[in-house]
């Protein structure tokens, strides 16, 4: 089983900017593609300035968790989930389709993303 944070607006897409999220959708994902909501954490209003958040706030919400599905993140909120062990992909379409996928396909994921920076080097 695997914990996915999601970023919407509406819990049907995933449409929101990282940064931007007011609120992540956390599912408990397993291999077969079967998922249920565990929780909304809200991303407190006093954290948010300008219409967002800080990183290193919002990598604190979620390390936790092991992947965060968002339509799009800026490199240094990459970092700072990473720093948690948390994995952004960034993605949009709706949340169903995107949790069936990841997880049906989280291990082969994981494994890609773990060598990546090794196979750079």
């Amino acid at each position: 089983m695997a914990k996915v944070a999601v970023a919407s607006t509406d819990g049907v897409s995933i449409n929101e900017h990282f940064g931007r999220a007011k609120e992540f959708w956390i599912y408990e994902v397993n291999e077969q593609g079967t998922y249920h909501l565990l929780e909304r954490r809200e991303v407190l209003p006093a954290i948010r300035t300008d219409h967002k958040h800080t990183a290193g706030y919002a990598a604190e919400l979620l390390d936790d968790i092991e992947a965060v599905l968002i339509a799009r993140i800026g490199p240094q909120a990459e970092v700072e989930l990473l720093s948690k062990g948390v994995f952004a992909l960034e993605i949009t379409g709706p949340v169903d389709k995107a949790l069936v996928s990841y997880g049906k396909r989280g291990k082969y994921i994981r494994s890609k993303l773990v060598r990546s920076p090794v196979e750079g080097s």
